[in-house]
């Protein structure tokens, strides 16, 4: 009975261990800055999740930073259809109302692109989102390059943001959804290529 426990503890300090390993190498892909400022897209898509990202993703559009706009997870009861009908080339402007969390985003942003024959696309939403949202899209649209374009909050601008207990409990939580989507995916794959085996 002491060598079962003794093995459990072992598994449970091992698994922890690799979660906080896991964790200290997340945050050093959490980029601290948008990577390219000038280059042109065909698209911009921004997830919506804050009023800086729109903000952000608006004006890249009106810089002509990209031919087309899609705003990925609009709430339905939002005014936000008013104000964009106010702007220059507001037909080159989708507002997606489907995407209901990051994976949704993807997909909304996938059937877009693939319908406006986009090739290049700028991707907005905040710094910590980066690294799932990359991730997801990537695997939807592989034909199409994506150009990362972080909004990084103030909480990330201190030199040592980590010791903000608000911003690290959000970096936790997104890297906990993060190692759920990098478990989710490859069990959606094999089920996929198991439903084609067996056709």
């Amino acid at each position: 009975m002491l060598y079962y426990s003794l093995r459990l503890i072992v598994v449970v300090l091992g698994a922890g261990g690799l979660w906080v390993i896991g964790l200290i190498l997340f945050t050093r892909i959490i980029p601290s800055s948008p990577q390219d400022m000038t280059s042109l897209t065909d698209g911009i898509v921004v997830f919506t999740g804050g009023e800086t990202r729109l903000k952000v993703a608006l004006s890249l559009f009106e810089q002509k930073k990209g031919k087309y706009l899609l705003i990925s997870g609009v709430n339905p009861h939002s005014t936000l259809s008013e104000r964009v009908t106010q702007m220059p080339f507001h037909s080159h402007i989708t507002l997606g109302y489907d995407a209901l969390d990051t994976l949704g985003n993807a997909e909304e942003t996938a059937a877009w692109a693939h319908a406006h024959h986009i090739k290049t696309l700028r991707l907005i939403t905040s710094n910590y989102h980066m690294p799932r949202s990359l991730f997801e899209l990537r695997h939807l649209v592989p034909d199409i390059q994506i150009l990362p374009h972080a909004v990084v909050g103030k909480s990330f601008l201190k030199p040592k943001w980590w010791l903000d207990s608000l911003t690290l409990r959000l970096v936790v939580q997104e890297y906990n959804k993060f190692l759920f989507a990098l478990i989710r995916r490859p069990l959606t794959d094999f089920h996929e290529f198991w439903k084609f085996k067996t056709v």
